[in-house]
């Protein structure tokens, strides 16, 4: 099954010669995955045909917000998608309750949302990964009936270079999709490379992958684009 791949490229562009080498590498893949670069690098990307996501957006619509970026603002450059509760921003003290905030805005402006939800290594341990996920939904999607996407993120998988096995993640997709009564799409993050791609893509119950740092070289992505669109 062709599964979807998102590439969160974080803050790893951080000039133009880096970001044209980047389009010029990835032009003929472009079509075949969703991009979410630095958003001072947004523009180019769609620019170049990219499909593109923003990496985190404002609770507020406007005014005296130094350094946010509104919803409103993405849609105007172009961005389809957005990523909201990603780890790395929930450590910096995101709740559940304004990332419901977000999203409630992202869908007005009609910005596809990717919501990232995942247990923390004591969680996983004690085997509350379940638990977690479900508050984190239920608090996130509080009054919230239209569609979104989820990906599953275990916080102690992100950068470290280990993952959970095929059957733990399949069955915490499956949990996933259980806790909704449409066909959501379900997707891992976590240390997601070239060199464990083909073994995770066998996982049949998931939609696609959000790739980190390894979609920030191109020869990686381009081998995980190969492998997930089997």
């Amino acid at each position: 099954m062709t599964k979807l791949v998102l590439a969160n490229l974080k803050m790893y562009l951080n000039n133009n010669i880096d970001t044209q080498n980047y389009l010029n590498d990835l032009k003929q893949e472009k079509d075949k995955f969703i991009v979410f670069p630095p958003i001072i690098y947004l523009d180019r990307f769609i620019q170049n045909g990219f499909i593109t996501g923003i990496q985190n957006i404002s609770f507020h619509k406007e005014g005296a917000h130094t350094g946010e970026v509104s919803a409103l603002s993405a849609t105007d450059l172009g961005a389809k998608y957005v990523l909201l509760g990603h780890s790395e921003i929930r450590q910096k003290g995101e709740s559940d309750e304004l990332i419901n905030q977000k999203i409630k805005i992202a869908l007005n402006h009609n910005l596809k949302v990717i919501l990232c939800v995942g247990e923390n290594l004591e969680a996983y341990n004690q085997n509350q990964t379940k638990e977690i996920i479900n508050n984190q939904i239920s608090k996130a999607l509080k009054n919230i009936d239209e569609e979104i996407m989820i990906s599953y993120e275990p916080v102690w998988a992100i950068g470290t270079g280990k993952t959970p096995t095929n059957n733990e993640i399949e069955d915490v997709v499956s949990y996933i999709k259980s806790l909704f009564n449409y066909k959501i799409k379900v997707l891992y993050g976590g240390s997601v490379s070239e060199k464990n791609i083909e073994t995770l893509n066998q996982i049949n119950n998931l939609d696609g992958f959000l790739i980190g740092y390894a979609a920030t070289i191109p020869s990686s992505l381009k081998k995980i684009i190969e492998v997930a669109k089997m």
